[in-house]
């Protein structure tokens, strides 16, 4: 039977009919994604927010002019922090405990850090004490452990080797004067809650958003799509000029956010640098010291390889014994070490 020219050039795999398909369907996807790539397509973005989004570590926009062309990478959720091998920014550490002394402390504490977290890195140790005339004062009942406990009988103000307490000396004091909730405590909410540092920046600039067809927001509420159940009953804190950066920068109420955000996630990871120093000393001290004791070691162990290990029976009935049982419930045939001879 003759071959034509069209037979020989036509793979036996084309002449399937599904694999035809699948190739077809294959180069039909390359082009219309080059297409696409080529012509700029975008689908444009939702910009109501889900409650789904909220657990996203990086993800989460909470302000109008983050769903423009300013983004994620260039906008006031651009965290230098969070990136690998970087550190906290002293200058952003500085405006954020600006804005914590001014705007959180009044109702909120950050009992597990003290004050002088920022020496050196953010203030010098002057500089911070002097600062300390814009907190409220703190009182012997504010302790917390034995170890904590100071001699003073009355009110005074904060040293810088305090704890950052709140101002209420109880709960039920903290209840009484906010409505009958407990300002929470703020050392771990940049690390402990969904979103990780953009939970702060998200809750503090998420109030501009109206409740949706059907929730009710009680007197003396608000609404913000970041806060657990979306009621939230802290009102908004920041306004665009409210304080004073020393630095010049435009203290607007998005910039406020970015500068608490990560002096609150400072307050949980501030050894964070130092771990990440240790770590890369360790992997250095591996990467050098691993291939040299691997090679010292590689002698000796290859001789390992030129010995050989035979084992024989040699004595009546072979392997046999092997083969038939693992262990010997019977008297076997045969005459074993010749007992009947």
């Amino acid at each position: 039977m003759e071959r034509t020219a069209a037979d020989s050039a036509e793979s036996p795999l084309y002449k399937n009919t599904i694999n035809r398909y699948l190739t077809t369907l294959r180069y039909s996807m390359m082009a219309g994604g080059a297409v696409y790539s080529l012509t700029g397509a975008k689908t444009p973005a939702e910009a109501w927010i889900f409650r789904d989004d909220i657990g996203a570590p990086h993800g989460i926009k909470g302000y109008e002019e983050q769903v423009n062309s300013v983004g994620m990478h260039h906008g006031h959720t651009n965290f230098p922090s969070e990136v690998t091998w970087n550190t906290w920014n002293s200058a952003t550490l500085r405006r954020g405990f600006k804005v914590f002394s001014r705007a959180c402390q009044g109702c909120h504490g950050a009992m597990h850090e003290k004050y002088d977290l920022l020496v050196d890195k953010g203030f010098r140790q002057m500089e911070l004490k002097k600062k300390m005339v814009y907190l409220p004062k703190v009182h012997p009942a504010h302790q917390k452990y034995r170890g904590d406990f100071f001699q003073e009988w009355d009110h005074r103000q904060r040293q810088i080797h305090d704890r950052i307490w709140p101002p209420y000396m109880t709960v039920h004091q903290a209840k009484n004067a906010n409505m009958g909730v407990w300002p929470p405590e703020l050392s771990k909410a940049g690390t402990h809650q969904p979103g990780l540092i953009n939970y702060p920046y998200n809750l503090l600039t998420g109030y501009h958003y109206s409740p949706p067809f059907g929730l009710d927001v009680p007197e003396g509420r608000y609404f913000n799509p970041y806060y657990d159940h979306m009621i939230i009953a802290m009102p908004p804190q920041l306004h665009d000029g409210m304080i004073e950066y020393e630095d010049g920068t435009p203290s607007s109420a998005p910039q406020m956010a970015h500068d608490v955000a990560e002096y609150i996630a400072y307050l949980g990871k501030n050894k964070a640098p130092d771990q990440k120093v240790v770590v890369g000393l360790m992997l250095a001290v591996v990467c050098t010291f691993y291939p040299i004791s691997y090679l010292f070691t590689k002698a000796h162990y290859v001789n390992t390889y030129s010995y050989r290990l035979e084992l024989y029976a040699v004595k009546s009935g072979g392997y046999k014994k092997f083969r038939e049982k693992m262990f010997k419930t019977h008297k076997v045939n045969g005459n074993w070490l010749g007992a009947y001879t």
